[in-house]
């Protein structure tokens, strides 16, 4: 329903930018400006030290601070690019506190393109209470001894109860 809104809305500002221009000095944003704020609709920023929902999926391109609560499941999403041969791997010990569930899902990002970009997924839940820090990294799997090529590093406070909102 959201894309064919968005869809319906964007024909309407392409359908105004093909009247003269006149029609545009009633004051408005500029057609591009329009266009711009239409696309941007529905986009969840990711804000650091904020509470992760129980299914959601963070977009993991740097490294951040969250929270969640005891027994949510989320899933930390990275992509890469397939042709390369990097792939992300998920560096935590045995933990009492964070339960990564293996192997990861991984999915094309661009279908149809061979060696094209790839979206690795993780699937995290917290199993207790207290903070840990989760690494994953960017690596070539039979290159050894050789530093990744990224690392992002998940900070995770696992609580019992959501952050109460401002």
């Amino acid at each position: 329903m959201l894309i064919l809104c968005r869809r319906i809305l964007l024909l309407g500002v392409c359908a105004s930018m093909l009247a003269p221009l006149e029609s545009c000095a009633g004051g408005g944003p500029p057609p591009v400006m329009a266009i711009r704020r239409i696309a941007s609709l529905g986009q969840k920023p990711q804000a650091a030290n904020s509470s992760i929902d129980q299914g959601e999926v963070l977009d993991l391109e740097n490294s951040l601070d969250k929270s969640i609560v005891v027994g949510e499941e989320f899933k930390v999403a990275l992509e890469s690019n397939a042709g390369t041969g990097y792939e992300w791997q998920c560096q935590l010990k045995e933990n009492a506190i964070l339960l990564v569930q293996t192997p990861p899902e991984i999915s094309p990002v661009d279908t149809g393109v061979v060696g094209g970009r790839v979206r690795t997924i993780y699937v995290l839940q917290g199993k207790s209470l207290g903070k840990v820090s989760v690494s994953f990294v960017l690596v070539r799997s039979w290159e050894k001894n050789v530093a990744p090529s990224k690392i992002v590093t998940l900070t995770l406070t696992v609580t019992e109860t959501p952050p109460e909102t401002k």
